[in-house]
């Protein structure tokens, strides 16, 4: 496979992907370049039947990702700016070690999900797309999605129940 070509045929494209993706040139330039490092990557590990798919799904994976974050940092500064509460009312280190325990868990049981799968669940939970909304934004059938979101749901109830056994304490 002659990466270099990949690299020629789908650079302008795949950056101008990503720039409606994360509303970003500057950022999608970025994702673009981190793409085809993983992408050169994986083709020295295994065979690619699909590279054009491969990289695209890469870039989007790490598109969604920037996405997360960029919405993690808003938030987070937003709650800066608000008003702080009294220090009464601030949670205590044992309960803050034991939230960021969790948080820790349930990033390790989403890890554990196949690609596909991962990415619809944090479609539809993270970003809030319905299930309609989710098999067009990946050109998946709905029935496809749902079995993906069945599959997601039942290890994450699984592996809740063995990782977070004192969920219903809070």
């Amino acid at each position: 496979m002659n990466v270099e070509a990949i690299y020629l045929n789908h650079q302008s494209e795949l950056q101008f992907h990503l720039t409606r993706i994360v509303d970003c040139p500057e950022i999608a330039a970025d994702l673009a370049q981190e793409s085809f490092i993983i992408f050169f990557r994986e083709a020295q590990k295994q065979t690619i039947d699909h590279p054009r798919g491969f990289l695209f799904r890469i870039a989007k994976n790490l598109a969604y990702d920037h996405i997360k974050h960029r919405k993690v940092t808003e938030n987070y500064a937003q709650a800066k700016e608000q008003a702080l509460p009294p220090l009464s009312e601030f949670p205590s280190a044992e309960k803050l070690v034991s939230v960021d325990q969790r948080l820790a868990a349930i990033t390790r049981i989403l890890d554990e999900l196949p690609l596909r799968t991962r990415e619809i669940f944090i479609l539809n939970r993270v970003y809030g797309m319905t299930y309609a909304e989710t098999a067009r934004e990946l050109g998946i059938s709905d029935s496809a999605v749902e079995k993906h979101m069945a599959k997601a749901l039942l290890h994450c109830r699984r592996q809740f129940k063995t990782h977070l056994p004192d969920q219903h304490d809070n």
